[in-house]
């Protein structure tokens, strides 16, 4: 890295703007890491792909099969007016919706498994896994529908021979379910049963009640099978949640449909039998409606015979004994207008016993609960016609909504749903009320007119108008009983030609496995065990608040990086004297380069060394700087301004309890007396001295300024070991005074957070021409790709990388 040294500007931050950020992502870095810790990611990779193969070699696989169905909709939204016409379905009830929903719904399934034998489960024992069997059994078991049988616990076969078995149960707990009246019974308790049975033969226990049929079982094998009884509502349940129905397109009304399970066999069987127990449930209901009809009209049939037969008879007795066959002109003209009015008074009869069956049909309260199928007749009232017909659309809705629904779930739009029926019955009930108060005012007005047509018939010979009469009551009698025979039969040609509105199209087939899948979780497997250790490497980024490269420092502020020391292998402190030709020593000189341009042209310049906190090498590089110096014949002082904690002391074995700095700045030492020479040559020493309980007031006083223009005028160069700025505010008492200030960052020390905020303290306080020292690198992270060569002359992995750097250094 080359680095543009120049002072600093006053009117420039030192800090950057996001230099505050508690995360911060270095993508170098992070690579870094990834090539650092691939070890990490072949581990991670390694666990994923063995969790995947034990996850296929154990789980129990899972299989989809499918159907397509075509669901019509042949239905009206008109009212239906004539009988012929009202033997369909109305539009909503016809829906593709709705009819999804019917197939989907849990009665629908529960029927279909009723018709199944799905009450017994079988498998087949394997050490880790078992397989449900399906088809072609080795054994099948008969069992005693009126009798408890154990309920969901395995119930393990055990082959002697071909014609014995043994029957193991271990079970804490169970319970047995009758399957005759579909209800659970009591509780077994634990239950550790084993005894010898022989196949084909009954077995009695008060918790079974079965006979196991041999099929091809004829070798010994212990535990080799076992079965169990399903409870058919939890079954109906288990398989509701396994179909499913997706909605097709709006232009289409053909349906896919699907089924998951644990067998291929067992879900296409599944499939099959639930298309064709939904499409035969269609027609039944289609069926209702012609059903209700015809005995509709076979009851009226049945009055309208008696009267026939009585009548016919009547008419046969009457001109025998009278002799008389036929009636005069005027009397067939009185005949027939009785005759028309008496037609009409039974034509309106029939529809006023029609809307009596209508009235009693919706008045129950229960009707609601199932399909509504009232007989159709003609009728000549649009309202009531409609109103019908908004009752079934609604009733069909509901009988949807109810299927999808949970028995104990509370829906808003079903209570609303139920209201508005509830409000369309009693809106029928009273128009029904009002239509039929309309045709007793009607035959109270034919009753007026035949009486009229009959007082003139009175004019007429007894005779003849007894045989009139006679004769119109049996011709309308036999009219009526006619129309009704021709409307039974048009109802009975409808009801056998009604078809199903639904078909299969394509029949029930597997298409393939479902889970585990091999390949999609290999896939992830990889990508799981790449992104974990990545994540790792993230978070530990992100979670690590210390300085680690020149990187780092460059975020934070736009001062200057005037070098960096790399960490000292060595047992001294002093290693510029101790090894002149070593790496670190000439990292000292290159600081010493700049630092001479840092401070110009100045005479005697005072370099302050300091950082943001304890530990960070203050000591160590102020005394090797010092030392650097005096080695090029300057006269350099090294001063222990730390007068709190005393490092210099430590590292040159100097007694806390001898003179120096502070005894001269109470006055109670001579300045000659504390200095004292050290090595190398030109390089002296003025020790803190022993420790004041007020150093900030020593720093501040007079004697201090007096004590630096002393200095100034022996020695050529004075580096100040000062307190760090972070902890106390010796440090920028000291700063004042300096040319320059050294401020120090330790890799993997230093918090950023601090040093960021000691860097807006020193810019706060007017400290200028700062130079920032990057401390105890670690050379081979950087080989790895830290890069903390220079950029100019010969970094450091140049150096490690080639065999000492060709006699350059010395180790």
């Amino acid at each position: 890295m080359n680095y543009q040294l120049k002072p600093n500007n006053n009117n420039k931050q030192p800090l950057k703007s996001d230099s505050t950020s508690p995360f911060v992502l270095d993508y170098k870095k992070i690579l870094v890491d990834i090539l650092r810790y691939w070890w990490l990611f072949i581990i991670t990779l390694g666990l994923s792909l063995f969790t995947v193969f034990m996850m296929h070699r154990y789980a129990q696989p899972v299989y989809r099969a499918s159907m397509t169905m075509l669901m019509e909709e042949r239905g009206t939204d008109t009212p239906q007016r004539n009988m012929m016409e009202g033997f369909g379905l109305s539009g909503a009830m016809r829906s593709t919706d709705n009819q999804i929903a019917i197939l989907r719904s849990y009665e629908t399934i529960r029927e279909a498994i009723e018709e199944l034998d799905f009450h017994v489960s079988y498998f087949k024992s394997g050490r880790v896994k078992s397989t449900e069997l399906y088809g072609s059994l080795p054994f099948t078991v008969h069992f005693d529908s009126i009798s408890p049988q154990i309920l969901n616990t395995p119930i393990y076969l055990s082959v002697i021979d071909e014609h014995t078995f043994r029957l193991n149960i271990d079970t804490e707990q169970a319970t047995t379910f009758h399957y005759g009246r579909n209800q659970v019974l009591s509780n077994t308790g634990a239950l550790n049963f084993s005894e010898t049975f022989r196949f084909n033969e009954p077995i009695m226990t008060p918790f079974l009640s079965i006979i196991v049929e041999n099929h091809n079982l004829n070798r010994p094998e212990e535990r080799g099978y076992y079965f169990q009884f399903n409870n058919p509502n939890s079954l109906a349940s288990s398989y509701q949640s396994r179909f499913s129905a997706p909605r097709p397109s709006e232009n289409t009304s053909i349906v896919r449909l699907f089924f998951t399970g644990h067998n291929n066999t067992k879900n296409v069987t599944f499939l099959n039998k639930l298309a064709e127990v939904f499409i035969r449930t269609n027609l039944e209901r289609k069926n209702q409606i012609a059903t209700n009809t015809i005995q509709f009209i076979e009851q009226q049939l049945v009055i309208i015979s008696d009267s026939l037969a009585e009548k016919g008879t009547e008419l046969s007795q009457f001109r025998t004994t009278h002799q008389i066959q036929s009636v005069s002109a005027q009397a067939n003209l009185l005949f027939s207008r009785l005759e028309n009015l008496a037609n009409q008074s039974t034509q309106i009869m029939l529809t006023r016993q029609y809307y009596e069956y209508l009235k009693g049909y919706f008045s129950s309260d229960t009707i609601f609960n199932q399909t509504l199928a009232p007989a159709s007749y003609p009728v000549d009232n649009v309202t009531i016609s409609t109103q019908i017909s908004k009752l079934t659309e609604l009733n069909m809705e509901r009988q949807a909504l109810k299927y999808t629904l949970n028995r104990d779930t509370h829906n808003p739009y079903f209570v609303e749903l139920e209201h508005r029926m509830e409000v369309a019955r009693q809106t029928l009930l009273r128009g029904i009320e009002n239509q039929v108060t309309l045709i007793n005012e009607e035959l109270h007005r034919i009753d007026e007119k035949r009486e009229l047509t009959t007082n003139e018939l009175y004019q007429l010979p007894e005779k003849e108008r007894q045989l009139f009469g006679i004769e119109r009551q049996f011709d309308l009698n036999n009219e009526v009983y006619t129309f009704l025979l021709r409307k039974r039969s048009e109802a009975q040609i409808q009801k056998a030609s009604n078809t199903p509105d639904h078909s299969v199209l394509e029949s029930a087939r597997a298409i393939g496995m479902v889970s585990p899948t091999i390949s999609s979780d290999r896939q992830r497997a990889i990508l799981i065990g790449l992104i974990l250790p990545l994540i790792f490497i993230v978070i530990r980024q992100l979670l690590n608040n210390r300085i680690q490269t020149p990187d780092d420092v460059e975020r934070i502020t736009n001062l200057p990086i005037i070098g960096h020391i790399i960490h000292n292998p060595k047992e001294l402190d002093n290693v510029v004297y101790n090894y002149p030709k070593s790496i670190i020593t000439e990292t000292f000189r290159r600081v010493r380069s700049r630092l001479e341009y840092l401070t110009g042209d100045k005479e005697s310049p005072i370099i302050a060394v300091s950082s943001s906190m304890p530990g960070e090498g203050k000591t160590f590089c102020a005394l090797n700087l010092a030392s650097v110096f005096a080695i090029s014949g300057k006269k350099t002082l090294l001063v222990g301004f730390d007068m709190r904690k005393p490092g210099l002391n430590r590292v040159l074995s100097f007694d806390d309890n001898n003179k120096g700095l502070s005894n001269y700045l109470i006055g109670k030492a001579k300045l000659k007396e504390i200095i004292q020479p050290s090595k190398p040559e030109n390089l002296y020493v003025l020790p803190s001295g022993i420790i004041p309980p007020n150093p900030a007031e020593l720093i501040g006083s007079p004697r201090t300024e007096e004590l630096f223009k002393k200095l100034k005028e022996e020695f050529d160069i004075i580096l100040v070991d000062t307190p760090p700025m972070g902890v106390v505010a010796d440090g920028y008492m000291l700063a004042r005074y300096a040319d320059t200030v050294v401020f120090l960052t330790r890799q993997n020390i230093t918090i950023r957070e601090v040093f960021a905020h000691t860097i807006r303290q020193m810019n706060e306080e007017g400290i200028k021409n700062v130079g920032i020292l990057v401390n105890d690198i670690n050379i081979k992270k950087g080989i790895l790709g830290y890069n903390y060569g220079y950029g100019y002359g010969y970094g450091y992995g140049y150096a490690y990388g080639y065999g000492n750097g060709y006699g350059y250094y010395e180790e």
